[in-house]
């Protein structure tokens, strides 16, 4: 193809780009074209004489540059500045090939240090993974007729990077698991034990027989747990044989009826063993995390508001998450260039990947938060609604919302340039950037399927108003830690007759809806109402008494021109009564369409809870959410397990991404066991973290690290001590360190020895020696001790 030619005779940029890839550098350095429009013939074109080659029309700067003057831009364009968004700058990945990490570079002493935190926080997990696993091994040495000691099972061959799951409740299988001899069918150690206590999740009726008798269970149809069950239209049927062999099930389930249940392991035998005995033999003397209250918390029924952490002060991130809760950290955006997030902007990026080969995107698939059901609207006409506002054909207006683009990609592929931007903003990288060191998903081998944890990106429009069904985000969970950053915000405001057709709107959908209709008949106008007149008063309020250095970013805080969206956060402990709420007051909440079952308040993604709904919650139960005022440019950090909802004021464009930090794994688990419960059709039903995993992996990799390090000690026992600062050990320090790691060591392979082989010894024999062995360990600790 030929390069494309300007009016005046030279190569534009756009040839020079279709000859060259992605170099982004012109051919011509004297070209007259403007960079971002490639034309000449518009508006004077303002040269750049900090790179020479690069100008820019004034028409251009006004439009797409809004922050810079034309002297701005003759000092250093957007080009050197790294903040141009033509199309071709903002679908370069250069940025990406040269993106500095320095948050992420860590000492041989602070990994060291990071490595027994992460064994020390994960290790009571890990064990109750092994302690389940080991149970099924004894329950397979019985069956077999076997010591536990002797039991050889085989290996699973499974192939690397291919996510394995149990084909009944859809948990990822961690590594002991049962396969069907004749076909595919495999089943994880929680279903096993299930089906031998006759109980399980997932069923309507539940029947095992065993021995010729069937066992019924029929008390699983609790108050807390009925909600759980998959009411599928067929008996589910285990059967077991020959001392409790399992059976595949029928065909209908996914079996085949005939083949035998076998147990297999996916690691060779007894390394995960092996590896919770090393992990318990690492000195793990680090740090304890301060459970105290710091001077951000506030009193929590005077002042119950979310820790704001100003700076990289991690160890204060750190102290809140262990403790599960959220954490503000404002104006991330001052770490950036500065590259634009205005909509005109997105949308070219959005429209066109910088791969040749990919189709241009014309459409989007939203929803319409007003009715909550799908359409499908041009790309360029949402973009406009962002900002401008948008009515149907009926003259009503439409509240949108584009959530987690792009779906099928990364969006690192899609918008590397904004990619880069995003990663620059975030706080505390050693727990949310993906390769950080803190963050458990860094942890997992390199040819394993990871769990695609973003970041992913919501455009939605909104209202100044609490109408109770125009939240952006209704109340749910996320799937593990996140990290939700504010990139931009745009004013858009109801006149009086919209809002009331908006309102009207509702009054129908509620009238359609036989439960609520029973429940609040007359009732919707008048909270919606009240939900205005109530929000209304809380800003007056704010704007009377603000403070910035006591108020942070609660409910009472209101700034017009910076705020963008209101976030509720739950405490984890306040769960159980949230849910049992949400249960006994469902039928007062809109819904276009019925729900015909509630499985589970939370995972259903249902409810949005408005201020009426908040006071009843407090007054009935006594339990309250952090509420706070989420600005342009703040940062908003989620624990595992905390429910929230969050409600635009604006049209806002955020960033999300997830992680998983050591800290809550418990609540990743708890999360995965609520997810096995659902029914086998619900939408969160999927294991898609895949936690034990990631505990195996971050214990592995802590473990050997640790190892290694020691190992390079005992090789060089006069060596210089880790570098770190000027500090430097004493000789006498030099000289006994050596021997007792040598001595540690010893004894940690006696132990493993024994732990292992101890079949071939006599109990009597076998439990003297792991008595010595203690007792020589205590006593070289105790003289480690004192010698320090």
């Amino acid at each position: 193809m030929m390069p494309l030619r300007s009016s005046n005779g030279e190569t534009s940029s756009a040839g020079n780009m279709q000859m060259n890839g992605h170099n982004l550098k012109r051919k011509s350095i004297d070209s007259t074209n403007c960079h971002q429009c490639h034309r000449n013939d518009k508006e004077k074109v303002v040269r750049c004489t900090k790179c020479k080659h690069r100008g820019y029309c004034i028409l251009c700067i006004n439009k797409w540059y809004k922050g810079l003057q034309e002297a701005d831009f003759a000092e250093a364009c957007a080009g050197c500045r790294k903040i141009c968004n033509c199309t071709a700058c903002i679908h370069s990945d250069l940025e990406n090939k040269d993106m500095f990490k320095p948050d992420l570079q860590l000492d041989i002493n602070k990994k060291v240090e990071y490595s027994k935190y992460i064994i020390r926080v994960l290790l009571p997990s890990f064990r109750k993974f092994v302690v389940e696993q080991n149970i099924e091994r004894e329950e397979e040495a019985r069956i077999q007729g076997v010591s536990v000691a002797g039991l050889q099972l085989p290996k699973a061959n499974f192939i690397q990077g291919n996510k394995v799951k149990c084909d009944n409740c859809k948990t990822a299988i961690f590594d002991i698991h049962r396969s069907c001899l004749n076909c595919t069918y495999k089943l994880c150690v929680t279903c096993c034990r299930e089906i031998r206590n006759g109980f399980q999740w997932g069923n309507d009726k539940y029947h095992v027989h065993h021995g010729g008798r069937t066992f019924t269970s029929n008390d699983r149809f609790s108050a807390a747990a009925c909600c759980s069950m998959d009411h599928t239209s067929f008996t589910s049927e285990w059967k077991m044989i020959d001392r409790g062999t399992i059976v595949c099930p029928p065909e209908i389930m996914g079996g085949c009826a005939h083949g035998n249940m076998v147990l297999k392991s996916t690691y060779p035998d007894n390394w995960v063993s092996e590896l919770l005995i090393k992990a318990e033999s690492i000195d793990l003397e680090v740090g304890e995390i301060s459970e105290q209250a710091c001077s951000c918390s506030g009193s929590e029924v005077c002042n119950f508001r979310c820790p704001t952490v100003v700076g990289v002060d991690q160890k204060h991130f750190q102290r809140h998450l262990y403790k599960g809760e959220p954490v503000i950290v404002p104006d991330v955006l001052s770490r950036t260039t500065g590259l634009s997030w205005e909509p005109l902007v997105m949308w070219r990026g959005c429209r066109k990947s910088r791969r040749t080969n990919d189709a241009r995107i014309l459409e989007f698939s939203v929803t319409n938060c007003v009715n909550w059901c799908k359409e499908t609207i041009n790309m360029h006409q949402f973009f406009n609604g962002y900002s401008e506002g948008l009515l149907d054909s009926e003259g009503r207006p439409k509240i949108m919302k584009l959530e987690d683009w792009p779906p099928t990609e990364s969006f690192q592929e899609r918008l590397p340039r904004h990619f880069v931007e995003f990663i620059r903003c975030l706080p505390f990288k050693l727990y949310t950037h993906q390769a950080g060191y803190l963050n458990m998903p860094a942890k997992a081998p390199k040819k394993s399927l990871k769990p695609d944890l973003g970041p992913k990106i919501c455009f939605a429009y909104g209202v100044n108003e609490d109408l109770g069904f125009c939240s952006a985000t209704k109340l749910q969970y996320a799937l593990s830690d996140m990290v939700n950053v504010l990139m931009h915000t745009a004013a858009t405001s109801l006149n009086p007759d919209e809002l009331s057709t908006i309102v009207e709107l509702g009054r129908k959908h509620i009238a359609q809806d036989p439960v609520v209709f029973s429940v609040s008949t007359g009732k919707a106008y008048q909270d919606a109402t009240r939900n205005q007149q109530f929000e209304r008063e809380s800003k007056n309020k704010g704007k009377e008494k603000f403070d910035p250095s006591t108020s942070g970013n609660n409910d009472q805080s209101f700034d017009e021109q910076k705020c963008g969206a209101i976030w509720d956060i739950f405490r984890r402990q306040d769960v159980p009564k949230l849910e049992h709420y949400l249960r006994r007051h469902y039928g007062e909440f809109r819904r276009v369409v019925p729900l015909q079952q509630l499985v589970h308040p939370i995972h259903e993604k249902a409810f949005y809870l408005t201020m009426e709904h908040k006071r009843k919650l407090k007054d009935e139960y006594g339990i309250e959410p952090w509420t706070f005022v989420q600005r342009l440019g703040d940062a908003v950090l989620v624990p595992a397990g905390c429910p929230y909802q969050a409600r635009n004021l604006k049209s806002c464009t955020s960033m999300s991404i997830d992680f998983v930090s050591a800290e809550s794994v418990g609540q990743c688990i708890r999360l995965s066991t609520e997810y096995r419960r659902l029914p086998k059709n619900h939408s969160c039903k999927e294991d898609k973290l895949q936690v034990k995993g990631l505990v195996l992996s971050a214990v592995c990799q802590a473990v050997q690290y640790v190892d290694k390090i020691d190992a390079i000690a005992l090789r060089s026992p006069f060596a210089p001590p880790f570098e770190h600062g000027n500090v430097r050990q004493n000789p006498a320090q030099q000289e006994v360190r050596p021997s007792i790691l040598q001595m540690r060591r010893e004894l940690e392979r006696m132990k493993l020895a024994l732990v292992t082989k101890g079949h071939l010894f006599q109990s009597h024999m076998k439990d003297y020696l792991l008595k010595e062995i203690t007792l020589l360990t205590n006593k070289i600790n105790s003289t480690a001790g004192s010698s320090s």
